[in-house]
Parts: structure tokens; C-alpha cells; sequence
């Protein structure tokens, strides 16, 4: 009967431990799901930061374009500009 008692009791003792680490596992499991999500919405931020500076140094470009060339090329620019604004008007309506 002792024997089964220790046993018991070392089952017991295991069991205990299989559930504290199951816990420890479980809490930073939560942890490192947020730290997911924090990192998913700073990197969506960067990416937005990127793509407004990339327009940024666009419109620059264009800026310095029409500083130095002619008349006539700064009109053909804005014409593409045009051709590319309602090519994209258009594909919002689709």
C-alpha cells in the first residue's frame, strides 16, 4: 500500500509542475501574441510613412523638373499627370 501511496504522490507532484509550466507556457504566449500585433501596426505605420515621403520626393522631382525644362515639356508632364489621374478615376467607378 505504501508503494502506491508514493506513486500517487509522484504522480501528484508531476502533474502539478505539467500544469504551473502549462500556465508559465500560456502567459507568455499571450505576451508574445501582443508584442505581434504591436510590431503588425508599427510596421503598417512605417509603410505608411515610406509611401508619403516617396510621393513627397516625387512631387519634389516634379518641382525641380519644372524649374528647368521648357514650357512645352512641363505641359507634357502635367498631360501625363492628367492621363494617369483618370486612368485611376476610372478604376475607382469600375
Amino acid at each position: 500500500m505504501k508503494d502506491v501511496s508514493l506513486l500517487t504522490s509522484g504522480i501528484r507532484q508531476k502533474v502539478e509542475k505539467l500544469i504551473a509550466k502549462q500556465s508559465s507556457l500560456q502567459s507568455e504566449n499571450t505576451k508574445l501574441s501582443e508584442q505581434i500585433i504591436k510590431i503588425k501596426q508599427e510596421l503598417e505605420e512605417k509603410s505608411q510613412r515610406i509611401s508619403e515621403l516617396e510621393d513627397k520626393v516625387n512631387m519634389l522631382k516634379i518641382a525641380g523638373s519644372v524649374d528647368s525644362e521648357s514650357t512645352k515639356e512641363v505641359k507634357l508632364k502635367i498631360n501625363e499627370m492628367v492621363r494617369e489621374i483618370d486612368k485611376c478615376i476610372a478604376q475607382i467607378n469600375r
